[in-house]
């Protein structure tokens, strides 16, 4: 049977000076604890205010009030610089160092008086690497580089803070070409870094693609900075419409070493803003250097041409001489072979005919008149008509006879 101890009864702050007592040896030490950010408040007098929780499967497994105080804070932004804005956000991780209280009328809270960010990176490659998987599987990670990049990078598109250190130097490797290039530039104003780089780059580009036709291409620069200071730019949101735009995308964020989403995701990553302004320059360079080496092209084709041309007229002109030469032997041969043949010929035609005039000369002679009188042939006309037959007259008629030497007139009876 259990013994019933007299009962002890406590005050409220009895019981929490007990609470203290026990707590004060906690209180001595330092703890690297790992939780999440779930509440941050800054207060007017410098001090910053968190609720840390660890969370597992959606369920709050612990939670604890914690304090940066105003000096703390100084210091810690000394050490971490820009860095710390980044990590001391609502749902980061982060491995705090620092020591526990306790106030018998605020309760526990945990004295954060250093951190350490790996945690905090950790998280974020993770985050990172789920959002890379998801661009994959949608087909976004190199959907932008089907863009047909232009020979001549010339209307420029830049999405950037006006006061980027990294646009100036971009503008101003640009505007100092030794080349005298002329690019057209227009500025689209967004935030490069914290909470408001998302929306405002999404923005900026949406608002591009809507005057694609005006641009060559879209250039994504800043500064230079931690991996927190670029973390804005592992975000599904800016891949996504990068991925989606109808413009080839450029980025030179500043990075020297990992890639961000936003560099996976365009069509052409390079580290820096000047890096960028070369590639631009560069392609003034290819296209004129291309321009020069067609003209060269074309010239050297031409003076082929020409001496090909020359070469060919030359032979072309010996040839010529040569079978001109030879006709005109050829035709001399046959001229000398054609007046032989004519003047045979005609002595052939002269010999010939002139036989043949001799005979016609014969018979001509054998047929004259005065020599058939002389051998007592006689001529008989009537009327002055050729007497051949007796039948021709009438008895009574005169007719006249030739003789060889002298006429007769007779009367016919």
């Amino acid at each position: 049977m259990s013994t019933i101890l007299p009962r002890s009864e406590l005050s409220l702050s009895g019981l929490s000076e007990l609470i203290k007592q026990q707590f004060q040896p906690l209180a001595a030490q330092s703890f690297w604890v790992l939780a999440e950010i779930s509440e941050l408040k800054s207060a007017t007098s410098g001090h910053l205010y968190l609720d840390l929780v660890e969370q597992q499967n959606g369920q709050i497994l612990a939670r604890m009030p914690a304090v940066i105080w105003a000096g703390t804070g100084q210091s810690l932004r000394v050490r971490w610089g820009s860095d710390l804005t980044h990590l001391l956000k609502k749902g980061n991780k982060l491995l705090l160092q620092g020591s526990l209280d306790y106030h018998s009328v605020y309760g526990f809270k945990f004295i954060v008086t250093g951190l350490d960010p790996s945690a905090t990176l950790g998280d974020l490659e993770l985050k990172r690497q789920a959002i890379i998987e998801q661009l994959t599987n949608e087909g976004l990670i190199g959907l932008n580089a089907l863009q047909e990049l232009p020979v001549v990078l010339q209307r420029l598109a830049i999405v950037s803070s006006p006061t980027a250190a990294g646009l100036g130097d971009f503008l101003h490797h640009l505007a100092n070409n030794p080349y005298n290039y002329a690019v057209k530039t227009q500025l689209f104003a967004a935030a490069m870094q914290g909470d408001a780089a998302e929306p405002e780059v999404c923005a900026a580009l949406n608002q591009i693609a809507q005057q694609a036709h005006l641009f060559d291409a879209v250039i994504i620069i800043r500064g230079g900075g931690s991996k927190l200071d670029l973390a804005c730019f592992n975000s599904y949101l800016i891949g996504q419409t990068i991925a989606n735009h109808p413009l080839p995308i450029l980025t030179g964020i500043g990075h020297q070493q990992d890639d961000t989403i936003a560099d996976l995701v365009a069509h052409t990553a390079l580290k820096t803003p000047t890096a960028v302004a070369e590639m631009v320059l560069n392609s003034f360079l290819w296209f004129e250097g291309a321009i020069k080496q067609l003209g060269l092209n074309v010239q050297q084709f031409a003076n082929q041409l020409l001496q090909k041309s020359a070469t060919e007229l030359l032979q072309l002109k010996q040839l010529l001489q040569q079978n001109t030469a030879l006709n005109l032997n050829q035709q001399a041969q046959i001229l000398q072979n054609n007046k032989q043949k004519l003047t045979v010929y005609t002595k052939y035609f002269l010999n010939t005919q002139s036989q043949y005039l001799a005979k016609l000369m014969a018979i001509t002679n054998a047929y004259n008149v005065e020599k058939l009188l002389s051998r007592g042939f006689s001529i008989t006309r009537c009327n002055g008509k050729l007497i051949t037959d007796n039948e021709q007259v009438t008895k009574g008629q005169i007719i006249e006879t030739v003789l060889h030497s002298g006429k007769l007139r007779s009367k016919v009876e």
